[in-house]
């Protein structure tokens, strides 16, 4: 374990996490999406990438028992975090930043969180259906898994359909990054500007304000920090595993919990800078979008590659069962929670208290 490694892996998800809010920002801007097409669909799948990577990597290098595993106890721990621990962080967010909000509520919009809730609720439902399965009816639970698919792209659709367009009432949008360090470069920042004098306030601002970056340099944002991001996931799992080897920590704990600890950083601090700006919708929907995203092709792959099968007379099972429940009831709180104008800090809290009652059991079994 290299500790100078392990905080570095920090840094460099934060970074990454922090270029990638304000480049999806600027693409949501750029193509007219809408905040549920920006939130729960590009920040979520492009943060969702280093926990689909980690199952895949244990199921077809790992091979056995033991990687069969470890990438079961990954997808099904995946969901599990972002429904407890990640919202847990919401709300230390929320705390955290409520002098600078004026604010220790979150205001979201809350028929898109619904809305990806049901998504959620119903694909992993369906996850949980196939893994209860006896093993002699595979071609069933084959039928369902391949089914999640479909239904994820169903859900991609609306998604990009429905709701307010982005950047429509953001005035406060922060310059692209990779923009702004061109033009330091070039010495084209800075410039004064002429002001008209007979003009509405509209078209001053936009008078004032410098010309948006390219579609080119937004998107190498994107690709840019996704890589930093992946990296940074990647490095941190190495470290997290060295950890657990140094501890004797047994192979489950690290599937189920330590693992998805790591790959998740990125949706909870990509929450968590979000929710410092102000921009609620899109911290909530990276998550409840992730959510959808695990619970639909992480699974597919688990279902297709492995057993998929829970046996609940065993610790292993019974462990995985208790996450899945645990995470369908704490979506199901949040989806109550999000029905109101505005999601109390306790709402949120509520995550971090059902993760401590699963690390709980955790202990108790093995």
């Amino acid at each position: 374990m290299d500790l100078i490694i392990f905080f570095l892996s920090f840094v460099v998800i934060l970074i990454g996490c922090e270029l990638f809010t304000n480049g999806v920002e600027w693409t949501g801007r750029r193509f007219k999406l809408s905040e549920g097409a920006v939130g729960s669909v590009l920040a979520a799948v492009g943060t969702a990438l280093p926990e689909t990577i980690v199952p895949l990597i244990a199921i077809l290098t790992i091979g056995g028992h033991a990687g069969e595993e470890i990438g079961v106890g990954a997808i099904l721990g995946a969901p599990f975090m972002l429904a407890t621990l990640a919202l847990f962080v919401c709300g230390l967010s929320v705390l955290m930043f409520q002098r600078r909000r004026g604010t220790k509520t979150l205001h979201v919009n809350g028929t898109l969180i619904r809305r990806d809730l049901k998504f959620f609720l119903l694909a992993y439902g369906l996850a949980a259906i196939a893994a209860l399965v006896p093993p002699q009816f595979d071609l069933f639970k084959w039928i369902l898994g391949l089914g999640l698919v479909p239904l994820y792209l169903v859900y991609v659709l609306y998604t990009m359909k429905t709701g307010e367009t982005v950047g429509e009432s953001d005035e406060d949008m922060k310059a692209l990054y990779l923009d702004n360090v061109i033009r330091r470069c070039t010495g084209k920042s800075g410039k004064p500007v002429e002001c008209p004098t007979d003009v509405n306030v509209a078209d001053l601002k936009k008078t004032l304000t410098e010309a948006e970056p390219s579609t080119l340099l937004i998107i190498l944002q994107v690709l840019a920090s996704l890589g930093l991001i992946i990296v940074g996931a990647n490095m941190f799992v190495g470290q997290i595993k060295d950890i657990a080897a140094f501890l004797g920590i047994n192979p489950l704990i690290l599937a189920l919990i330590i693992a998805p600890i790591a790959t998740e950083l990125p949706e909870k601090f990509n929450s968590l800078l979000w929710i410092r700006e102000k921009k609620d919708t899109f911290a909530i929907g990276n998550i409840t979008g992730a959510m959808v995203f695990q619970s639909c092709i992480p699974v597919t792959i688990g279902i297709l590659l492995t057993g998929w099968h829970l046996n609940t007379a065993d610790k292993v099972g019974l462990l995985q069962g208790a996450a899945i429940a645990i995470a369908l009831l704490s979506a199901i709180i949040l989806y109550i929670e999000s029905s109101h104008k505005e999601i109390k800090m306790s709402g949120l809290m509520i995550g971090g208290l059902l993760y401590l009652v699963f690390i709980g059991l955790v202990l108790l079994l093995i």
